[in-house]
């Protein structure tokens, strides 16, 4: 009979040989990207088969009834997790298999598209991650050149769609279907949050219907030349942007991070941590947060996590320090999560079904929420030399932000509303031509626009792990705001709370995935989950925020600030694709910070 070690110890193996695969290809850590994604397609499809497999389910069923203590906790979680990935026919683990071949050659293509720019004065082609192509659309002075990057990110979505997406998309719902589902998106919602794709899409109808007086206001309140999309983030938020820059010095913002989080209890249980902030080429365009080291309890031995997080920041462009920091605090976010998990197996402690999305998301959005906070921004935010950011500059920001708040939740909503559409399309109608027709529309139902960020554009849509997904970073921020509720209710502030970090623990990250988001959230903060809290933080005037950021500002003075050595209870190597910069193996975290902002600063 299976045991509960057999599983964790099988699944341990598979799971940190594909996540390694899967660092080495991202990252582009080898010239031969199209082996590295080979190598990945096959360690992934290695894992896929032994999660698909039916008789593993049926031997993990059969060992429920013998099990007693940790190790029943153990079945259980096999049980759950087999069952959201579990395939009974072999037609459909066969198609499965065939989907990752789709996948992995949608991302070569992908890949290996030419991306760029057309210079509007000399007319030559600059070639520019879709990262930098979307910071030119919200900081450059040039309508030319933001139109130009615009076009750039727009030139993804024909791309995609003639090399290989139509035909992942039919393939995915093909599968969908045979499993039960409406369609793919039905299906993969349904085993990763435990929700039907209507009951998802009730509770953003309910965030879109609430925001919609608000987001027409700011467009009756623009420039109609502000309302291109090329214009739009830029007239949102572009001279702000530039003004803050100077506070945000990509070279400190590692120290921040580590000083803020360790003001705020977080500790990371021993785990090993790498993390690779800077855009270079071949690297994917995007941040994410894996964990090839679960952290579990192995016959109740602690099993430490080892965790890698990336960014695409660029350094000494405008905003690329702002995006670095709120990088660390979101995927650090992630990373402790998954850190702390303290279970008796490793299916607890992994972002993939059936750990929710919407769950996983609430702990990085949570964090990196802080940021914004005006007593976070005058007490953290100062320029190289120490200059702290005065409260005029706080407060222009809040009111920049506060007017484009209902905007941006719905051109997330945008995003969630145009990948469901796609998977809607009747196969015989997939067409290239009928999907960018259906984009578009959503996107002017939605923003009245197209939109500034072009839907296919986001790699989440692509990948098959995160297709299906995106939905949960709109679900993380209603539980997102019901948590920041919950301690300002119970503790009046957040920034430097130290009691937010070992509660985190205990509430949120101690159990894995072994409850659902809506339990989770209403464990922490006594109620259901909703779109009122985040409804009601969107539709505050920029007046009232800016009130409220004042009240803020006059608690902080009560707050001691934290000063004492930043001990995060991990080790922590920053990285350069295969380059080490530095690492707390051989230094203190201070001392790691210092090295890691000289090599930044020799990046400029």
């Amino acid at each position: 009979m299976v045991t509960a070690a057999d599983l964790s110890h099988d699944y341990a193996r598979l799971h940190t040989a594909k996540e390694d695969a899967f660092w080495n290809a991202y990252m582009g850590l080898t010239e031969d990207a199209d082996k590295a994604r080979a190598a990945l397609d096959a360690k992934e499809k290695e894992l896929a088969a032994w999660l698909q497999d039916p008789t593993r389910l049926a031997d993990a069923r059969a060992a429920l009834d013998a099990a007693k203590g940790d190790d029943r906790i153990a079945i259980e979680g096999w049980v759950h997790m087999l069952e959201a990935h579990g395939i009974d026919s072999a037609e459909g683990r066969e198609l499965a298999a065939a989907i990752i071949d789709l996948e992995g050659a949608l991302a070569r293509a992908r890949g290996a598209m030419k991306l760029g720019y057309t210079d509007p004065d000399s007319g030559e082609f600059v070639s520019a991650s879709s990262v930098k192509l979307g910071t030119m659309t919200s900081v450059d002075d040039d309508e030319r050149m933001r139109k130009a990057a615009w076009e750039g990110m727009r030139a993804i979505e024909p791309h995609v769609l003639a090399n290989g997406y139509i035909d992942v998309v039919r393939a995915r719902n093909r599968l969908g279907r045979m499993l039960g589902g409406e369609d793919y998106y039905d299906w993969k919602v349904k085993r990763v949050e435990g929700m039907s794709k209507k009951e998802i899409f009730v509770l953003l109808d309910e965030l879109m219907a609430k925001t919609a007086d608000r987001h027409a206001e700011t467009l009756r309140s623009m420039d109609p030349a502000d309302c291109k999309p090329w214009n739009f983030r830029y007239a949102m938020a572009g001279d702000v942007t530039k003004e803050l820059d100077p506070y945000f010095p990509f070279s400190r913002a590692l120290e921040r991070w580590g000083r803020s989080f360790a003001a705020l209890g977080v500790e990371y249980r021993d785990a090993t941590m790498v993390l690779d902030l800077v855009d270079r080429k071949g690297k994917y365009e995007n941040g994410f947060c894996h964990g090839p080291v679960p952290s579990w309890r192995d016959s109740g031995d602690w099993v430490p996590a080892r965790v890698q997080f990336t960014a695409n920041a660029i350094p000494g462009m405008v905003g690329s320090g702002k995006r670095a920091t709120e990088t660390l605090f979101h995927e650090g976010g992630h990373a402790a999560h998954f850190a702390n998990v303290d279970m008796p197996a490793p299916c607890f402690s992994q972002e993939f079904a059936p750990t929710s999305v919407a769950f996983a998301e609430v702990q990085s959005m949570f964090l990196d929420s802080i940021l914004n906070d005006a007593d976070w921004q005058m007490r953290y935010a100062q320029t190289a030399d120490g200059e702290a950011m005065p409260f005029e500059l706080v407060e222009k920001a809040i009111r920049v932000r506060q007017r484009a708040e209902a905007s941006s939740l719905r051109a997330m909503c945008t995003i969630c509303y145009a990948e469901r559409t796609i998977y809607e399309i009747p196969d015989d109608e997939l067409t290239a031509e009928r999907v960018l027709a259906e984009l578009r529309r959503v996107e002017n139902e939605c923003l009245g626009m197209d939109a500034s960020r072009p839907a296919l554009s986001v790699p989440h849509l692509l990948a098959g792990e995160s297709s299906a997904y995106y939905h949960g970073y709109v679900l993380a921020l209603m539980g997102v705001e019901q948590t920041r509720e919950h301690f300002l209710r119970r503790d009046g502030h957040l920034m430097d709370n130290p009691k937010i970090g070992p509660e985190m623990q205990r509430v949120y990250w101690k159990p894995g995935n072994s409850k659902s988001f809506p339990a989770f959230i209403e464990e922490m903060t006594g109620e259901t989950v909703s779109a009122d809290a985040l409804a009601r933080a969107a539709s505050r005037t920029p007046d009232e925020a800016v009130e409220e950021a004042k009240k803020m500002v006059a608690k902080a003075e009560s707050i001691p600030a934290f000063d004492g050595a930043i001990e995060l209870q991990g080790t922590f190597t920053v990285a350069h694709g295969n380059e080490t910069i530095a690492s707390t193996k051989d230094d203190s975290f201070e001392t790691v910070c210092d090295k890691y902002a000289r090599w930044i600063e020799n990046q400029q």
